[in-house]
């Protein structure tokens, strides 16, 4: 009889276990741990902006940049060598007429321009139309930045932009290309490089300035195009 009572009791035991205060203790705060570890990690994603930091789009560079000299629509010259020592200059070659995202593109970048000049950055549009053509679009779109005119498309031949275009060896495509104080090509970018989502033509404004940026801070670590 005292046998099966204490069987009994065994029995009891060994079923009560999930009932007893220290199991639910150990729930609770392996529950609370879990809460914990699951708030910091969206803290982390969400402060950090869901994804690890990518590399700037385009290609880092150090090569000579050709120097060149081209009418503007204003009347006067732009020349590179003019600038040489005094900021980096930042080409923009494009389609020009009939593309309009390019002066989409130019428009965008003046409006946000003031962080490039805290960079000391000059941009300078490219084109291959006649100066009387781009004039009332220029205008209309109210650019106040240079707009160079390059007819014969030496300087868009000599700088490789004439290739990734929609068409090929007729008219640039939509390339940047940044050049130092020194007259050193630092970067570039040019259209179905696969930075353009979908295949336009046009680069988001934050990521030419991150790209910008991050090779001027590039070379200044350097110790060159100071």
């Amino acid at each position: 009889m005292a046998h099966k009572a204490a069987t009994r009791k065994k029995g009891r035991q060994r079923r009560r276990w999930w009932r007893s205060r220290r199991f639910w203790r150990r729930v609770v705060s392996a529950t609370a741990a879990l809460v914990v570890v699951g708030l910091l990690g969206f803290l982390v994603v969400y402060l950090g902006g869901g994804e690890p930091e990518r590399e700037p789009v385009g290609e880092q560079l150090s090569e000579a940049a050709p120097p060149f000299a081209l009418p503007t629509i204003d009347g006067d010259t732009f020349s590179s060598a003019d600038h040489l020592g005094q900021h980096a200059l930042l080409l923009f070659i494009n389609e020009g007429l009939g593309c309009g995202p390019c002066f989409d593109q130019i428009a965008d970048l003046e409006k946000d321009w003031e962080r490039f000049e805290e960079l000391d950055v000059q941009l300078v549009s490219i084109m291959v139309d006649p100066v009387e053509a781009l004039e009332p679009e220029v205008e209309d779109r109210e650019i106040t930045t240079v707009v160079a005119v390059d007819e014969d498309k030496t300087v868009s031949k000599t700088y490789d932009a004439m290739e990734a275009s929609m068409h090929p060896g007729v008219r640039p495509g939509h390339t940047f290309v940044l050049v130092d104080k020194t007259g050193q090509m630092i970067w570039r970018v040019d259209w179905l490089a696969g930075e353009m989502s979908g295949g336009q033509m046009y680069l988001d404004v934050a990521e030419v300035y991150r790209a910008v940026s991050s090779a001027l801070a590039r070379t200044a670590a350097e110790g060159v195009g100071s």
